[in-house]
């Protein structure tokens, strides 16, 4: 039997975004799946019109790529819709396959980006932990499109996830739907919100016309508008599926599609000795001159590179073992960030949740790299998904990389233990008061967020006379690094890769 994905978009004018995003998709879903046919189609008539007289592509509709599918001698179809709900788009396109429906032996419709709570929680994450920075103290307003379609209801609903995960009010207002952009700016004032930045960006698969006029034009935009009612406004023009993560979550959809397709069941799925495998790998502290022979060839041979991170472009191992092994950026990338929080059932919902979208490509028979800085088995996140990887059978392991207090101790030219020295390695979470009732060496970890209070700490245990050989360096081995040696050099420091190594002093009788 001959199978095909579908690719079905609204399309744009604006090669590049459409460069970024839907080519970016159907390049990821092409390598997911070599052995399968992957077609693309435009539901939108003037870009197809556009297409074919500006740039003479020859673009389908839904109709006529399912009609070319069947003169392949396609049996099996799977229709993977790019649009952010179920709306009036979404529905064509479903009308479109049900006229098709009987020239193949089974066609299934993965859903929209947005289809279940889930869907709405992970994108509310993405989208937050891209733009959290670059908002700063400004509201960040995302523009959708809005339909006519009951589905408008939709934006509400992402824009309280968006609130819950950021804490803080963020908006959305449509171009086509019932919530425009001087609701947004009633509702900014009723919550005292006045005279501030505001950052703009699109809640749309491509930054094309609604993004560079609607949004950011000079007539009538949502810029304009807000300008005049007193605010500042800065554009982002970055389609979502410009963020990697984002396109995890319609890939996510498209496995669950393919799974039914192949009446693939959780029985069928039992694991054996041909199945996936899943590597932790890890690419040292910075310097990728220290990246192992063997890390190289475990992520040449790997055809799915994991990272836990929104992007690329924010994953510290990614940017390492990219300078190291060019091999790496011809690999598909499955973007997981991990939360940064303590309740304890929420990080297990969420880390079940990154274990099976990993679960799907060991199922496949992928053999995947989860890149991590340092090691992977010092307080990694890869751990989480390597004790599951055990449980349910499949072959896991772990490939070392450099420790990070290994590599700081290098770069500091020192010891970390002699004789019958003790080396105790500390989290960031530890009680700081507790440790300095260790003997040896205390080497503290990622120690940036509770750097301030460990600077504390041991200043006032220096006040009280002890004595204490303090160095420490900041993302050790990255263009970015810096090195402490002492207490008073260290209260400057203020970044998460920090590793702090304290020594008790002899005091002189």
């Amino acid at each position: 039997m001959k199978k095909a994905i579908l690719i079905v978009s609204f399309g744009t004018t604006y090669t590049d975004t459409r460069t970024k995003n839907i080519t970016a998709i159907k390049q990821q879903v092409s390598m997911l799946y070599p052995d399968t046919i992957v077609e693309e189609a435009v539901s939108s008539t003037i870009v197809r019109k556009h297409m074919q007289e500006k740039e003479h592509i020859n673009a389908k509709s839904p109709l006529e790529a399912l009609i070319s599918l069947k003169e392949q001698d396609v049996t099996q179809v799977v229709v993977f819709p790019t649009h952010v709900i179920d709306g009036i788009e979404n529905n064509q396109m479903k009308n479109a396959v049900e006229e098709c429906r009987h020239l193949f032996n089974k066609v299934v419709v993965a859903d929209a980006l947005l289809a279940n709570a889930d869907d709405y929680t992970d994108v509310a994450k993405v989208l937050w932990e891209s733009l959290k920075e670059l908002t700063g103290n400004s509201v960040l307003i995302f523009m959708g499109h809005g339909t006519e379609h009951m589905a408008d209801s939709s934006y509400r609903v992402m824009e309280q996830a968006l609130r819950e995960y950021a804490g803080k009010p963020v908006y959305i207002a449509t171009v086509e739907g019932k919530r425009t952009i001087e609701d947004v700016i009633s509702n900014m004032r009723e919550e005292g919100i006045v005279n501030t930045g505001v950052l703009l960006a699109p809640l749309m698969l491509v930054a094309g016309d609604h993004a560079n006029n609607d949004m950011a034009g000079d007539d009538e935009s949502f810029a304009t508008i807000l300008k005049a009612n007193g605010y500042t406004p800065q554009c982002v023009i970055k389609g979502i599926g410009e963020y990697p993560a984002v396109r995890q979550v319609y890939l996510s959809h498209l496995q669950k599609a393919v799974k039914a397709l192949e009446n693939v069941s959780d029985t069928d799925n039992l694991p054996d000795k041909k199945s996936g495998i899943l590597y932790g790998i890890g690419v040292g502290t910075g310097n990728p001159k220290q990246m192992t022979l063997q890390e190289l060839e475990v992520i040449k041979s790997c055809d799915l590179i994991v990272i836990p991170a929104v992007s690329k472009e924010e994953c510290y191992a990614y940017r390492i073992a990219e300078q190291a092994c060019s091999e790496i950026s011809t690999k598909p990338v499955l973007c997981m960030p991990f939360p940064m929080i303590k309740d304890e059932g929420k990080l297990e919902i969420s880390h079940n949740k990154i274990y099976e979208a990993i679960e799907e490509y060991l199922y496949q028979g992928k053999k995947i790299g989860m890149i991590t800085i340092g090691d992977p088995s010092i307080y990694s996140t890869y751990m989480y998904m390597h004790k599951r990887a055990r449980a349910n059978g499949w072959r896991a392991e772990i490939v070392s990389g450099v420790p990070s207090f290994c590599a700081v101790a290098a770069r500091l030219g020192i010891s970390l233990g002699e004789k019958g020295e003790e080396i105790h390695i500390i989290p960031s979470s530890d009680n700081i008061e507790n440790t300095f009732s260790y003997n040896g060496t205390l080497i503290y970890m990622k120690s940036g967020r509770g750097l301030k209070q460990l600077v504390k700490a041991l200043r006032a245990r220096q006040e009280a006379g002890e004595m204490y050989e303090i160095n420490a360096v900041s993302n050790c081995g990255m263009d970015s690094e810096k090195i402490y040696h002492s207490l008073e050099e260290l209260e400057n420091a203020d970044v998460y890769l920090t590793t702090v190594i304290v020594k008790r002093k002899k005091k002189n009788n």
